[in-house]
């Protein structure tokens, strides 16, 4: 049980930390804004993102999730972990596309991304 737990931990903290690299990157390519405070800036910000742009947070968000799933199924020696890191995702993506406004083919892409990877991912661990 305990590896279980651990390994949905570990699955969860994986897709962040590569998001986040990618995120530095998108930083480069649009920087925001210097007095980005408060939730109107950051859609305002996000509207503007270049296409370049989001495919590289997509990109990061689809490597981290197979990563993150293939890990948690090999860790916890179950398709379960994988699939309970897949769905926590699939809710995070759920609330960050109703907060934060985002094209729809992204909030698509990203909604099959995480409700896919788990499949893919614990077949191949």
């Amino acid at each position: 049980m305990l590896r279980r737990i651990g390994a949905v931990v570990l699955g969860l903290v994986i897709p962040f930390a590569i998001v986040q690299i990618a995120e530095l990157g998108v930083h480069v390519i649009s920087p925001p804004p210097p007095n980005m405070h408060g939730m109107q800036a950051i859609k305002a910000y996000v509207a503007g993102l270049p296409l370049s742009a989001l495919l590289l947070v997509l990109a990061a968000w689809l490597i981290g999730t197979l990563l993150a799933t293939w890990t948690a199924a090999k860790m916890g020696r179950s398709a379960v972990p994988a699939y309970i890191v897949g769905g926590i995702l699939l809710c995070i993506g759920i609330a960050n596309a109703i907060i934060i406004p985002q094209p729809l083919w992204f909030s698509i892409a990203t909604w099959v991304i995480y409700a896919g990877a788990p499949f893919v991912a614990s077949k191949n661990a």
